[in-house]
């Protein structure tokens, strides 16, 4: 009775603390705040790698969130299991003390599983975020040539939401960039070489094609946007750069250009002819602003 009366006041305590806490932090919050010196309407272009960056946020919140739930799970496993144990089993109380624990760490290794997961989520997010970066920097190259580079361009697809990592608009060309950041395997020969043969990619672990599609996908996308908003009939040509990696490209009429991210300007300076007179360029660099000019105050 008195540990039921215990427990009931610890729980009345801490929904009070937290109630105060947020209370007073809401109360300061709105204090600080004067008017807004900037106009709420005002919508910034994304930066590379925008949408990971976000998410990497959430799963970092998520991460602290959880820490107390990981923190108590083995201490809950063993309180449940003791009064259950204790109530319903007639075994000696060392096989009692012996479930009581085993239940414990059960609980210790589905909690830590569940960091761990949550864990390699976050940083193979910062890691594609960091790839983007250091992609958009090289791009940033190309813009005393007369060109115009958009970052994470945010799209609706079929199946939903999506972005373009990069596009580049200029000399009358459209370039969609996919960048891909791979952790590279250890113990293993030739395990900073990664190849294109025109049809697939082939890495230290095997070969694949889901990122060659991935961008002949977004390619494919654009120009159907701006087909439809534009009636522009473009080319789209679809790169793909993977950062950290010797790159071994394709031959020059392969589907996707395929190259070294300190490459990459070079190979779309001189790669593709032009094909869009300046006017359409800047139609299709005015469409792209605007769509990537979608961030207000509230999403920083």
């Amino acid at each position: 009775m008195e540990n039921s009366r215990g427990l009931i006041f610890a729980g009345i305590y801490l929904i009070v603390m937290l109630g105060l806490f947020f209370g007073c932090f809401f109360w300061a919050v709105k204090k600080r705040l004067g008017k807004h010196p900037l106009g709420l309407d005002i919508r910034l272009q994304r930066q590379a790698g925008e949408h990971l960056r976000k998410e990497w946020e959430e799963m970092i919140e998520s991460f602290f969130a959880r820490m107390p739930l990981f923190l108590m799970a083995p201490w809950a496993a063993m309180f449940v299991a003791s009064k259950l144990l204790r109530h319903f089993s007639k075994a000696a109380p060392e096989a009692v003390l012996v479930g009581i624990l085993a239940c414990a760490v059960a609980a210790f290794i589905v909690a830590l599983r569940w960091m761990l997961k949550l864990t390699d989520r976050i940083l193979n997010l910062r890691l594609g975020w960091f790839g983007e970066r250091v992609v958009a920097d090289q791009l940033e190259t190309i813009k005393s040539k007369g060109y115009e580079v958009f970052h994470d361009v945010p799209c609706i697809g079929g199946s939903g939401p999506f972005n373009l990592d990069h596009v580049v608009v200029g000399q009358g060309i459209v370039v969609v960039v996919e960048t891909k950041t791979r952790r590279k395997p250890k113990n293993v020969k030739d395990n900073h070489k990664v190849s294109y043969n025109g049809d697939k990619l082939c890495w230290p672990w095997g070969q694949s094609t889901q990122e060659l599609e991935q961008v002949l996908r977004n390619s494919a996308w654009l120009k159907k946007e701006l087909k439809t908003h534009l009636n522009l009939d473009v080319k789209v040509r679809p790169a793909l750069t993977i950062p950290g990696w010797f790159v071994t490209g394709g031959p020059p009429q392969a589907p996707v250009l395929v190259v070294g991210y300190k490459l990459l300007p070079q190979f779309i300076l001189q790669r593709f002819p032009r094909e869009l007179t300046d006017a359409q360029t800047e139609l299709v660099a005015r469409h792209l602003r605007k769509l990537s000019s979608d961030l207000d105050y509230g999403a920083l």
